[in-house]
C-alpha cells in the first residue's frame, strides 16, 4: 500500500466516524426531545384530566372526553369540538360516478359506477349502480404530529364548504371543500375535484396557516388507506383470486404485484411509488401520488368470510413528502375505474398493465392482435358470442400453414407405416432396439420425413393458445355477456348445481367444460388414427394423453370463465374439421406413398451431402453409442 492509498483510506475512516458520532448524537438530542413531549403528554394528561386513566372497563364517553381534553390543551378549542359531531353524507354525482363524502374524516365514503351492475342485479335486471366499496369500515385518513401531539384526521368532524347536500357537475368540474380548523385562520382542507365526465377524483390536501401548529422538522405524513371489496361478479373463488394489489414505481413501464390467490399477504416495499392501486376482478381504486409516496409502505390484504359477501380487506400504510415548516399542499389523485384495457388506456400512467395479459410475446399479441379485432367485430356484431366464433375462425386461418404441415408430417408417418412394421418384424428382440431405431430414422431420411414435423407446428401456436387463456378471463368486455345457456361470459356456466362439493371440481357442472373436454378426446383418438411409426411407448402415451388430459381440463376449467372454455370448444371442433377435409380433399395417401417412395430411390441412387439434420445427428449419436458398447464387450 503507498503513502496515497493509506491517506485516502485514513480520511475515509475519520468521515465515516465523524458522520457515525454526529448521527449517533443527533438521535440522543431527537429521543430527549421526544421523551420530554411524552413527558408533557402525561403531565397534561394528570392536570387537564384530572388523571383519568384508561383501562379495559373505561366507557366511551370517558375516553371521548379524556381524548377532548388533551386536544384542548395540545391544539385549541377549535380541534377538540371538532372530535363530537354528527355524521353527515354529502354526494357528488357526474356522468359515471356517485361520489358520497362523509364528514367525519372528509372522506370519501362510497364510489358506485352509474353504468355497471353487480351480478345479482344484473342477473334480475335491476339497474342500481353498482357500489364498489361503502361503510365506515373504509378509511383514508392522515397521521401527523402536532403540538407534542399525533393527529388522525379520521377522528374529527371536517365542516364541508358545500351549501347542497346532493350536487350534479353539469360544468366541468365542481370542487368539494372540507376543513378542519385548529384556529379562526388556521385549517387543514381536503379539496377533493370531481370532474364531468370522467373516473378521476383529484384531491389537493392544503395546510393553510398550519406553521405553528405543526412539528417544523416534519418532513413527512403518515397515510392510512383501507378499503373492503365486496362481491360483485358470479363466482366468488375466481373473483377472489383476481383481487389484489398493484403498484408502479417511478419512470417505469412495467408494474409489481402482489398476488390475491392466498388468503392472507403483508409486504412491506421501501421505495418511492408513483401509484397504488387496490384491484378487484374487474374494477380498480387507484391512488395516483406522481412518485411522492417513500420510505416504508406496508400493505396487507387478507380474505374476509362472511354473510355480505365481502371479499377482501386491502389495506397501504405510507408516507409521503410533506413540508411542515410553512402552508403547504398535498396533491393526489384517485382513479376509480373499470378494469377495461381502452378505458385504462387512456388515462395515461401505464394503468393497463394493471390487467394480466401475459408478459412478453404473449402479452404483445393480446395487446396488438386480440384486443383490436375483438374491438372491431363488436362494432358490427351484438353478440359476443358469434365474436369469439368469428375471433377463433380467424385464429384458425391465420394458423392454416401451420395446420397442413401437421397434418402432412402426421399422413407421412402414416403412409411409412408399414414400412416401419417391418423394421419391427425384422429386430423383435428388445436387444436390438437401438438398431431398429436407427433403420427407422434412416428410412426417415431417406424419405424426407421428420420425426418433429408434427410436433413443431403444434409448439407454435402455444402462445396463442396461452394467450387467450389470459385474455378471456380477464377481459371486461365479457362481463356480463350472455350466450346461448351462459348467463355471463366472464364466469362459469351452469347447467346443473350439485348439492355438495367435489374437491379440485366444485359444486356445478360446466357444460362448455363438459363439450370442451369431448371434443378433446374425438380429436386425440382421430389423430391416434391417422398416426402411423409409433412404438409401443408412444402409442401407449397417447392412450394417456387421450384421457388423462380432458379429465384434468374438465377439473382445471370447471370453475373458468365459460368465455374461455367456449372457444377451446370452438378450436377443437374447427381443427378437427379441418384435418377431415384436408384427409378426404387435399391428401391422397397412395400418391403420397408413391412419391415419398421416389424421394427414397432418388436419395439412394444420388445422395448428397449436406448440413446434417438434428434427426441425423440423433442417428451418428445413436451409432457411436452403440460402438462403444461393442467396444467395452470385446475389452471385457
Amino acid at each position: 500500500m503507498d503513502k496515497n492509498t493509506g491517506t485516502g483510506l485514513l480520511l475515509i475512516a475519520l468521515i465515516l466516524g465523524g458522520y457515525m458520532w454526529w448521527s449517533t448524537k443527533n438521535t440522543e438530542i431527537y429521543n430527549q426531545e421526544r421523551q420530554r413531549i411524552q413527558d408533557s403528554i402525561s403531565k397534561i394528561e394528570r392536570t387537564q384530566a384530572k388523571e383519568i386513566k384508561p383501562s379495559e372497563t373505561e366507557s366511551d364517553s370517558l375516553k371521548q372526553a379524556r381524548v377532548k381534553n388533551i386536544t384542548m390543551a395540545n391544539l385549541g378549542e377549535s380541534m377538540a369540538s371538532s372530535l363530537e359531531g354528527k355524521d353527515e353524507l354529502y354526494t357528488v354525482e357526474n356522468d359515471k360516478l356517485i361520489v358520497t363524502f362523509l364528514n367525519k374524516g372528509g372522506r370519501i365514503w362510497s364510489v358506485e359506477f352509474k353504468d355497471y351492475q353487480n351480478y345479482n342485479d344484473f342477473k334480475e335486471n335491476n339497474k342500481r349502480p353498482l357500489k364498489m366499496f361503502y361503510g365506515d369500515a373504509n378509511n383514508f385518513s392522515l397521521k401527523f404530529w402536532a403540538n407534542t401531539q399525533d393527529v388522525t384526521t379520521s377522528d374529527f368532524y371536517f365542516e364541508p364548504q358545500l351549501q347542497e347536500k346532493n350536487l350534479f357537475v353539469d360544468s366541468d368540474s365542481l370542487k368539494a371543500p372540507f376543513r378542519l380548523y385548529a384556529d379562526s385562520v388556521s385549517y387543514i382542507e381536503f379539496v377533493y375535484t370531481i370532474y364531468k365526465d370522467r373516473y378521476n377524483v383529484n384531491l389537493d390536501i392544503n395546510f393553510v396557516k398550519m406553521d405553528k401548529h405543526l412539528d417544523p422538522r416534519a418532513t413527512t405524513v403518515d397515510v392510512n388507506w383501507k378499503l373492503n371489496f365486496s362481491q360483485q361478479e358470479k363466482g366468488f373463488s375466481n373473483e377472489n383470486n383476481y383481487t389484489n394489489i398493484a403498484y408502479k414505481f417511478p419512470g417505469e413501464t412495467s408494474i409489481d404485484d402482489i398476488s390475491g390467490a392466498k388468503d392472507a399477504v403483508s409486504e412491506e416495499v421501501r421505495t418511492k411509488l408513483e401509484w397504488i392501486n387496490f384491484k378487484q376482478h374487474f374494477f380498480s381504486a387507484i391512488i395516483y401520488t406522481n412518485g411522492s409516496i417513500n420510505n416504508k409502505l406496508e400493505f396487507t390484504s387478507y380474505d374476509e368470510h362472511n354473510p355480505e359477501k365481502l371479499l377482501k380487506t386491502i389495506e397501504a400504510n405510507f408516507q409521503m413528502e410533506f413540508n411542515g415548516k410553512k402552508s403547504s399542499t398535498i396533491p393526489l389523485a384517485f382513479y376509480f375505474l373499470p378494469n377495461h384495457f381502452g378505458t385504462l388506456r387512456s388515462y395515461g400512467h401505464s394503468f393497463e398493465k394493471i390487467i394480466p395479459l401475459g408478459g412478453s410475446i404473449i402479452g404483445i399479441i393480446n395487446r396488438v392482435i386480440v384486443i383490436p379485432v375483438v374491438n372491431f367485430l363488436q362494432n358490427y356484431i351484438g353478440s359476443f358470442g358469434l365474436v369469439i366464433l368469428l375471433l377463433t375462425l380467424i385464429i384458425k386461418i391465420l394458423l392454416m400453414p401451420l395446420t397442413w404441415k401437421s397434418y402432412l408430417s402426421s399422413a407421412k408417418m402414416k403412409a411409412l407405416k408399414p414400412e416401419v412394421d417391418k423394421i419391427g418384424a425384422k429386430y423383435p428382440d428388445s436387444k436390438d432396439a437401438m438398431k431398429k431405431q436407427q433403420e427407422i430414422m434412416a428410412l426417415y431420411k431417406k424419405t424426407g420425413v421428420s420425426m418433429f414435423g408434427g410436433c413443431l407446428p403444434m409448439l407454435l401456436q402455444f402462445p396463442i393458445l396461452f394467450a387467450l387463456f389470459r385474455f378471456f378471463p380477464s377481459s371486461f368486455e365479457l362481463r356480463q355477456k350472455n350466450f346461448l345457456w351462459a348467463d355471463d361470459l366472464s364466469a362459469y356456466d351452469s347447467v346443473f348445481d350439485l348439492p355438495f362439493s367435489i374437491p379440485f371440481y366444485g359444486s356445478h357442472v360446466s357444460l362448455f367444460t363438459l363439450l370442451m373436454a369431448v371434443s378433446m378426446i374425438i380429436s386425440s383418438k382421430i389423430m391416434m388414427a391417422q398416426q402411423g411409426g409409433l412404438n409401443a411407448q408412444m402409442k401407449q402415451m397417447n392412450m394417456m394423453m387421450t384421457y388423462i388430459m380432458p379429465i384434468f381440463m374438465l377439473a382445471f376449467f370447471n370453475n373458468y370463465a365459460s368465455g374461455l372454455t367456449y372457444y377451446y370448444f370452438l378450436s377443437n371442433i374447427i381443427t378437427l374439421i379441418q384435418n377431415l377435409i384436408i384427409r378426404k380433399y387435399f391428401v391422397d395417401e397412395e400418391a403420397l406413398l408413391k412419391q415419398l417412395n421416389e424421394k427414397a430411390a432418388k436419395h439412394q441412387s444420388n445422395p448428397r451431402k449436406k448440413k446434417m439434420s438434428f434427426t441425423e445427428r440423433l442417428m451418428q449419436k445413436q451409432k457411436e453409442l452403440e460402438r462403444q458398447k461393442k467396444k467395452q464387450k470385446t475389452k471385457n
